[in-house]
């Protein structure tokens, strides 16, 4: 979703009185999901001045901003919101606690929390932000209200510090999960280089395109990776594709282009659709090399 509209939806969800309990906001960039964790507390809270002083500075008594940069969030920080939340709301109607990194808690700490967020004080919204949700115990995540909120390039390129300003660019034009990008470290590089050498050839048929298919199926240990290597695929064709019909605003590689006779745009939508196949594939658990060999081969017509 669109970040403008997320604010939208925000402040919509406010002025209808429809506020839930607990939201949960899902991205790849945590600088960005605690600008719009803020951005709402403070309108929950009421956009005053005043409040708007209190937040930055951290102050605001009917606000509790759990975060840390240890590795776990454990079951006395939580106990500690708990009891500050228990407390009434001093300068607002409402009182609001965001907890940084949910996925930082400890079993016991989640525990602590969800039995929390069943029986909540009376106006008491939380806001959990989580930039890998699938730890999360599935009870939390049926008791909020899930939002998701892309990262912003600035904040992406914040958390992608170790990736060179070409590779940092096709994270951001192909709004890639920053984190799990982050995370692979110097395995995304590999992966990248793999996907323009594949992608060249295929677009040209080259008779080694398999052997490079299967490269780019040994370069990934699980769907997460082979998720991402067509999503990199894919925005290899797109260039190509705009770049063929004349457009220029769409650049997520900073390489030079296949073109030539073979290089058309019906061929390129067919190879798109082909990538689109090869998703649903491999969400029905097909082999990844025969995902990928039916790619190609299923492209030619």
């Amino acid at each position: 979703m669109n970040n403008s509209i997320v604010q939208t939806q925000l402040l919509k969800i406010i002025e209808n009185n429809k506020l839930s309990h607990t939201y949960m906001f899902e991205g790849d960039a945590i600088e960005t999901l605690r600008k719009y964790s803020m951005f709402f507390a403070l309108n929950i809270l009421g956009h005053s001045t005043r409040n708007e002083m209190l937040l930055e500075s951290g102050n605001h008594p009917d606000l509790y901003h759990l975060s840390t940069d240890e590795n776990t969030i454990k079951k006395e920080d939580i106990e500690q919101l708990v009891r500050r939340m228990n407390q009434k709301p001093v300068e607002s109607d409402y009182k609001v606690y965001i907890i940084e990194q949910f996925e930082k808690l400890t079993p016991q700490a989640e525990n602590s929390i969800l039995k929390f967020l069943e029986e909540p004080p009376e106006k008491t919204i939380a806001i959990l932000l989580t930039i890998n949700k699938s730890g999360i115990l599935p009870t939390i995540h049926s008791r909020s209200q899930h939002i998701q909120i892309a990262g912003e390039d600035g904040d992406r390129a914040a958390s992608l510090s170790n990736l060179s300003e070409a590779e940092t660019a096709t994270v951001n034009a192909l709004a890639l999960n920053a984190h799990y990008v982050n995370e692979m470290a110097d395995k995304f590089s590999e992966m990248r280089r793999e996907v323009m050498t594949f992608s060249a050839r295929w677009i040209h048929n080259h008779p080694l395109v398999l052997i490079d298919a299967k490269k780019l199926v040994d370069v990934c240990d699980d769907r997460k990776d082979y998720e991402l290597v067509l999503q990199l695929l894919s925005g290899f064709i797109r260039q190509v594709l705009h770049k063929t019909i004349g457009l220029d605003d769409f650049k997520p590689y900073e390489t030079v282009m296949p073109e030539g006779n073979d290089v058309n745009a019906v061929k390129l939508t067919r190879m798109l659709e082909e990538i689109q196949k090869a998703n649903r594939f491999l969400s029905f658990n097909v082999n990844p090399m025969l995902v990928f060999e039916g790619m190609v081969i299923g492209a030619k017509g």
